[in-house]
């Protein structure tokens, strides 16, 4: 932790790195969120397609969520989630470049989602894991509280901003406001001297199926942790509805 320089807040020079380029890719997420849903709606006309396209962004957590999971603990944070910015910058962009080149359709915005899909989760894993590295014990919940404000205001910033642009814009070329966030985000996070990872002396080595199980057991005996997974799954559930 010697390389927390703080500011006048009690947050460190390279929490605020990382604050602002998670700020911009939020905003940048935000614009696809609104304009990918229409996309597939204007080049198929089917609410059946539009459910297929929102069905590809959520299969991975249920396919991979516990294995990338725990796989997150073993690598490089950092590295992971630099190469998983420029990954989502390139999946996202091949969008507009198909729909420039004439060659877009549903299958392809199907496949792109399902595949930041899978992304979104090594980066998530290793984004809450790397939040504690970068701040004091004492500043968590503060820190913790700029990124929720952060992710908020973009959630409502985005969808407004977005829905100006597809007036006047193809929505294909919307997306390409997300793509360059993504790369913004991966620059922030080269400028971050701080490691994400913590040393960990003589811990057991274990295989990832090991560390799945344990996982789980300590979720299913917690009463609170197992509570709470029970709700978010019935919230989700709604909320996907909605």
């Amino acid at each position: 932790m010697s390389n927390l320089q703080t500011d006048s807040h009690g947050l460190s020079r390279d929490f605020w790195r990382f604050w602002t380029g998670q700020a911009i890719s939020a905003l940048g997420s935000s614009f696809t969120g609104f304009a990918l849903p229409l996309l597939v709606y204007q080049l198929t006309g089917s609410a059946v397609n539009l459910a297929i396209s929102v069905a590809a962004g959520i299969l991975p957590y249920l396919l991979f969520g516990l294995i990338i999971g725990a796989w997150t603990d073993r690598a490089d944070r950092k590295r992971l989630m630099i190469l998983t910015d420029i990954g989502r910058a390139i999946a996202i962009a091949t969008i507009p470049l198909a729909a420039f080149l004439g060659v877009l359709s549903v299958w392809l915005i199907y496949a792109v989602m399902f595949i930041v899909s899978t992304m979104n989760i090594a980066f998530d894993a290793a984004d809450f894991a790397a939040i504690p590295s970068l701040v004091k014990q004492d500043d968590l919940v503060t820190a913790n509280g700029r990124i929720e404000a952060s992710y908020n205001a973009a959630t409502i910033l985005g969808p407004l901003l977005a829905g100006v642009m597809a007036a006047f814009l193809p929505l294909e070329d919307v997306l390409i406001i997300d793509a360059v966030s993504f790369l913004v985000s991966a620059f922030s996070l080269t400028l971050i001297v701080t490691s994400f990872n913590e040393i960990k002396k003589d811990r057991p080595t274990t295989t990832i199926r090991e560390d799945i199980a344990e996982g789980l057991r300590y979720v299913i005996a917690h009463p609170v942790l197992r509570n709470i997974s029970l709700m978010m799954a019935l919230v989700n559930f709604v909320f996907t509805t909605i």
